[in-house]
């Protein structure tokens, strides 16, 4: 018995048995199984500089497709009345800022812009830039409406002041509007 003592004390192994007194016991072996390793993060301020990057990459690149869209569609040079037919020769700077903007209003500006700057229109038309035929076809527009919305505000001064540069104007560009007189004399 001290002999198989010894062995089991010294770890001596029989076939691959550990003897332990009368019992033999069989080793199996054991796997533990340790947490996944963590992959490294990226510090935090690389991964700052990493979103601040791509984020004014977005905006630059996303800018510069806006303003290529938009200059696209400004392109069309729409009268804005809804026909859809194309004046490129309004919207061509003519090199005077004041006859450049009144063009817009005449061919591009909603009806409501039209009519709100109806009296600094009219007044130019009529004092000022009488054979531009773009901004008697504004004057048509601002006369138009006058006939046609009962709510328009100074609505019969619009009126009376279109009658007044209608007839007042070169009868070549006019010809367009002298229909419109005698309703415009109605309006109250």
């Amino acid at each position: 018995m001290r002999r198989q003592l010894h062995e089991l004390v010294s770890g001596r192994s029989i076939r691959g048995q550990y003897v332990t007194g009368e019992s033999t016991m069989r080793l199996e072996p054991v796997y533990l199984l340790a947490p996944k390793p963590k992959p490294p993060s990226v510090p935090t301020r690389r991964a700052f500089l990493i979103a601040g990057g791509t984020f004014f990459a977005g905006i630059g690149l996303g800018g510069a497709c806006g303003y290529a869209a938009g200059s696209a569609r400004s392109d069309g040079n729409s009268n804005g009345d809804g026909n859809g037919d194309t004046r490129s020769d309004a919207l061509t700077p003519t090199g005077d800022a004041n006859l450049d903007e009144l063009r817009r209003l005449a061919m591009q500006a909603p009806i409501e812009e039209l009519t709100g700057q109806w009296l600094p229109f009219l007044t130019l038309l009529h004092d000022t830039y009488q054979s531009d035929e773009f901004l008697w076809h504004g004057a048509k527009r601002i006369c138009d409406e006058a006939i046609n919305n009962q709510s328009l505000a100074d609505r019969s001064k619009i009126a009376r002041w279109s009658i007044t540069v209608i007839t007042s104007g070169d009868p070549s560009l006019t010809a367009s509007l002298r229909p419109l007189l005698n309703e415009l004399r109605l309006v109250r």
